[in-house]
């Protein structure tokens, strides 16, 4: 196989296993209230994470609210914001609308993978799981139901940085963390149960006294 042709393959996999993962997400459930108090503090994080990477005056315009936001809505009404006030101490940073619509549109689109076993077999066992996901939330389009006011999916500061890529990027770095856990938890629960069965064959297998 030639070089060229070894180096276009993995993304061309790739790409099919994005089309086809898209393709089973039919329907996005909107975060509950509790849920978008955290994807608004999470987005925040993510927020002041790229700025201080690309050290970039444009990209801190574009994502970080100096000002009051309009309280975003999730079912119907709720104020993110209130959340972020009642636990900020000076520390916390305040996500644009950008920010945070994009976040909760990568979190739909997690959690729905992580709430299917065929989805979620597909993504755990394809390679570069991070540029599968980014490619996932390229091909998942907003629902039309979801009103605002920008495309979450127009991605590049004045200065040429593409915040989409760098946003989605730290989101699953931030959700792959949790799923390691989860996952690690898990294998360690069974593997308890596995052994607590074989103790417990070898107990009814001894011979009595």
């Amino acid at each position: 196989m030639s070089a060229v042709s070894s180096a276009v393959e993995p993304v061309t996999s790739l790409g099919f296993t994005a089309d086809s993962i898209a393709d089973d997400i039919t329907y996005l459930e909107r975060p509950s209230a509790n849920d978008a108090n955290v994807i608004y503090y999470v987005s925040g994080a993510i927020a002041r994470s790229v700025v201080r990477g690309t050290r970039c005056d444009s990209c801190r315009e574009a994502l970080i609210c100096t000002e009051a936001l309009e309280p975003p809505e999730i079912d119907g009404s709720m104020d993110c914001t209130a959340f972020l006030d009642s636990i900020n101490r000076g520390g916390l940073t305040c996500p644009s609308e950008y920010v945070f619509e994009l976040a909760v549109h990568c979190w739909c689109i997690f959690e729905q993978i992580r709430g299917s076993q065929e989805l979620m077999s597909q993504f755990l066992t394809a390679p570069h799981q991070r540029a599968l996901f980014a490619k996932i939330v390229d091909r998942v389009s907003v629902p039309s139901s979801e009103s605002t006011s920008f495309d979450i999916f127009d991605n590049v500061c004045t200065s040429g940085h593409d915040l989409k890529e760098l946003l989605v990027h730290r989101f699953f770095n931030c959700v792959a963390k949790n799923l390691v856990k989860e996952l690690t938890n898990k294998a360690n629960a069974q593997g308890r149960q596995m052994k607590r069965c074989k103790i417990a064959k070898l107990q009814s297998d001894a011979p009595s006294q």
